[in-house]
């Protein structure tokens, strides 16, 4: 259920918020969501790596929002980032990745195409068809106030808007799924990491994160 809370407003993310918004992203994400715990990059290197792939992309701009506390400053709390991952350059790494971490980021990469192995048999998998939720998050003491839930359907609107016909996220737990279920999303494929595949061995094993595809029609 979305609260009336009046205090908590949502807005694009523009010009300078760019950098606020990655600094949010890196303090909920660095030691609480799985798949950023399974890269286990440090917080300086996970924060290069997100600005070259989220914050640089003009593709991006209308395409991320951020919940700020009116009552404190306007602090930024939550934030949903998406993008469209078909177009050219969509998500770039830096050029100075160690060869430890070019490994580590491959490996992601695989798990993450075998996520979305059934994306190109199910949409129009070309520019400008269908929006990805790269990543949702609240901060500690805000949860349970529909804040998720209202920049979900802010990017849902925004989506239809340009024209967009489906989108997608990857969600890596049961509240991430009810979330996007609660706005019309369906699972239409998982993985789990520790029976994922790549080049020959199974670099996850023993560890219990399953991901959903999840996807919405437009």
């Amino acid at each position: 259920m979305i609260q009336n809370t009046p205090h908590l407003e949502i807005a694009p993310v523009t010009g300078s918020a760019q950098s606020e918004l990655l600094d949010l992203y890196v303090s909920l994400f660095h030691d609480r969501e799985p798949l950023t715990k399974l890269i286990g990059l440090g917080r300086e290197r996970m924060r290069s790596l997100a600005e070259s792939m989220h914050g640089r992309k003009p593709q991006s701009e209308n395409l991320c929002w951020m919940a700020r506390d009116a009552a404190l400053e306007n602090r930024p709390v939550a934030f949903v980032v998406c993008d469209d991952p078909t177009l050219p350059g969509a998500e770039t790494l830096p050029d100075n990745l160690t060869d430890a971490e070019q490994e580590t980021v491959a490996v992601v990469g695989g798990f993450l195409s075998e996520i979305r192995r059934p994306l190109p048999d199910l949409v129009a998998w070309e520019p400008g068809v269908c929006m990805h939720v790269a990543a949702l998050g609240v901060a500690p003491g805000y949860e349970g106030q529909g804040l998720a839930t209202r920049l979900l359907q802010t990017a849902l609107g925004q989506a239809r808007l340009r024209g967009f016909r489906h989108v997608f996220a990857e969600c890596t737990g049961p509240a991430s799924r009810m979330c996007h279920e609660k706005c019309g999303f369906a699972c239409v494929h998982s993985v789990s990491a520790d029976t994922f595949a790549y080049q020959g061995v199974f670099p996850f094993s023993g560890n219990d994160l399953v991901v959903d595809l999840m996807l919405r029609k437009l």
